[in-house]
């Protein structure tokens, strides 16, 4: 029996909302959908980032110009990709470090998405449901995100990835 696996991509804003999902048919590769990915953020938000911080998955240099036609100043990508594509000086920079560094809120937020909605485990079978499924819990995760914020008595509006 096949299994099949989808390969979500969000976008998460500066104050940990997901600005963007998309769940692209079949196994796709993370690079293509990057570009695509955040400008459809910047679309939604009507706010565009600095900052984008991604892993090594992303690294293309289509992408990276892409992303700086887009208005974004440093787009941090890990690995041993993203060190060749951005070059040594800027990567060594501390802006560049702290934009991978900043790849950990994107982990953190998969993780919380994995264990508080159940985003890893999906009860519905078709793109189609599939899509709807993922987009209920985002959006389920996006009310109770408004809620910590809403408790901490802020409410930060800048997107990055």
């Amino acid at each position: 029996m096949p299994i099949v696996g989808y390969r979500p991509q969000l976008v998460r804003s500066g104050n940990g909302f997901v600005a963007h999902l998309s769940v692209p048919e079949g196994n796709a590769a993370d690079s293509p959908q990057l570009v695509e990915s955040i400008d459809a953020a910047i679309r939604r938000t009507d706010c565009g980032p600095i900052e984008v911080s991604v892993d090594d998955g992303y690294a293309s240099k289509t992408g990276l110009e892409a992303l700086c036609a887009l208005g974004i100043e440093r787009v941090g990508i890990s690995g041993s990709k993203g060190k060749k594509l951005i070059g040594i000086e800027d990567w060594e920079s501390p802006e560049y470090r702290q934009a991978r560094n900043d790849r950990s809120a994107v982990e953190s937020l998969m993780f919380t998405l994995k264990y508080t909605v159940h985003f890893g485990r999906l009860r519905r079978r078709g793109i189609k449901a599939v899509r709807c499924e993922l987009l209920e819990k985002v959006i389920a995760y996006n009310f109770a995100r408004m809620v910590v914020l809403e408790d901490r008595g802020k409410r930060k509006l800048p997107l990055a990835a």
